[in-house]
């Protein structure tokens, strides 16, 4: 088993929902998390509730994913784990969909994986120690959606990526997976955001909804984090925590 105690994380959206769930599991752990997001505000109350450090990023910006590593291994020393977690949803007819609204979302929830996750691993094998590299994708990343075009497109990607990775960098021991989490309470779908039709609307879609009368936690998805960081025989996995969504 991969020992989390003493390692570093990087954990990007880390400022709230799956991301702070997953900073929580990591410190649990004995771990030594940084949370990197966008989100100033947010990303510096987490870090005072959490006693973290914070470092504002925007993941799509490759210069600033670079200086988040080196920023890291100077402060820490090293670098063991990369919880690329970060990411924006929504919707909307492909038709309709400004062209540089899609590039926002290949931005965020591509390109900011690549760059984290490549980032991440050039460390890893400068390091020689091997490594964990979870990428957060979505049960888009698996199955289409009407009206999410550029949504699926970016966290198909994702899934792709991962396993590419995942066997080039094998032989270094370094582990790349993903975690594709069904609908989720989080800042990204709530009520406010979906409103009490939505929500139950969404709730129809997991079977295990029906029984459990709620959507997925964030603390659940975060456990599947944690499971792929420390097995050390998994790697190019695609982990799905969905509530039977793609079951069907």
């Amino acid at each position: 088993m991969f020992e989390i105690k003493g390692k570093v994380a990087i954990v990007t959206g880390g400022a709230n929902g799956i991301g702070k769930e997953a900073v929580k599991a990591i410190l649990n752990k004995g771990g030594i998390p940084v949370i990197a997001d966008f989100n100033e505000e947010l990303g510096n109350q987490t870090a005072k509730e959490l006693n973290v450090e914070f470092l504002k990023v925007d993941v799509s910006d490759e210069n600033q994913v670079k200086d988040m590593v080196s920023h890291v291994v100077e402060k820490y020393g090293h670098l063991d784990i990369m919880i690329a977690n970060a990411g924006i949803g929504g919707g909307g007819s492909t038709l309709d969909l400004p062209t540089d609204e899609y590039e926002k979302y290949i931005g965020v929830n591509q390109n900011g994986v690549f760059y984290c996750s490549r980032e991440a691993i050039r460390q890893m094998v400068a390091q020689g120690m091997g490594g964990a590299v979870i990428n957060v994708s979505s049960i888009l990343g698996l199955v289409g959606s009407a009206g999410a075009c550029f949504y699926n497109a970016s966290k198909g990607a994702v899934r792709l990526m991962t396993k590419s990775m995942a066997l080039e960098f094998a032989p270094f021991n370094i582990r790349v997976n993903s975690v594709h989490p069904g609908y989720v309470i989080t800042g990204m779908v709530n009520e406010d955001v979906a409103g009490a039709e939505g929500i139950e609307m969404l709730k129809s879609l997991h079977p295990l909804s029906k029984g459990l009368e709620r959507l997925g936690k964030p603390e659940e998805i975060a456990h599947a984090i944690i499971f792929a960081i420390e097995n050390t025989f998994m790697t190019g996995a695609e982990i799905v925590v969905d509530g039977g969504y793609t079951a069907q």
